[in-house]
């Protein structure tokens, strides 16, 4: 297969411009609203946990120098144009960053009913595109098994009315952001094989 690895970056929307804006609305007013109200903790940590395993397989079969090299892709679903030129391992070190710090924010909710933690936009949590790819992989697999750890014994319908900001959907309880957590795996999954798809 004719290889798509670009020696300039692409021109690309800037980090944090966002989804276009009939996307986000469907996404924002009735597909989410409609995920949430349907996932119930068990399933959203089984949801999360279940796509955590297909990347691990997926990137398991792939040679090592592969890991860092950069493709560009269609764009899907929930993902920002800016997100398009990425490598598996800048993939993974996104989740990394992102799964950390959704797992922090529901502890927060449902232990102390807030967060003080600022809120962040998603040109904060872009990755490294010169992340160490096996410490990556590394990080991202005590990452996930933190997550559901953490995740099992929390009431997170505790503060039903505690929320802390997400930069697309607004304010979120705990139930929504682990509903999320999930969502999240599962973009980024399919963007993980988009990308083996062009190596």
């Amino acid at each position: 297969m004719p290889s798509t690895s670009l020696s300039t970056e692409p021109e690309l929307d800037k980090p944090g411009a966002g989804l276009p804006l009939v996307e986000l609305a469907v996404a924002k007013y009735i597909m989410f609203p409609m995920l949430r109200n349907l996932t119930s903790k068990e399933k959203a940590i089984d949801v999360f946990a279940e796509e955590t395993e297909r990347i691990i397989a997926l990137i398991a079969e792939l040679k090592p120098d592969l890991l860092t090299e950069r493709r560009l892709i269609p764009r899907l679903k929930g993902l920002e144009d800016s997100s398009r030129y990425w490598s598996v391992a800048m993939t993974i070190e996104h989740l990394v960053i992102v799964g950390g710090g959704i797992a922090q924010v529901i502890v927060d909710l449902s232990k102390n009913g807030g967060s003080k933690r600022p809120p962040r936009g998603t040109a904060d949590v872009k990755p490294n595109p010169d992340v160490d790819a096996q410490k990556i992989i590394n990080k991202f697999k005590q990452m996930s098994d933190a997550f559901i750890a953490e995740m099992k014994p929390l009431n997170v319908g505790a503060f039903p009315s505690a929320t802390f900001l997400h930069p697309w959907f607004g304010q979120l309880n705990a139930h929504s952001w682990l509903t999320l957590a999930g969502m999240h795996q599962r973009i980024h999954r399919k963007q993980i094989e988009k990308i083996i798809s062009l190596l």
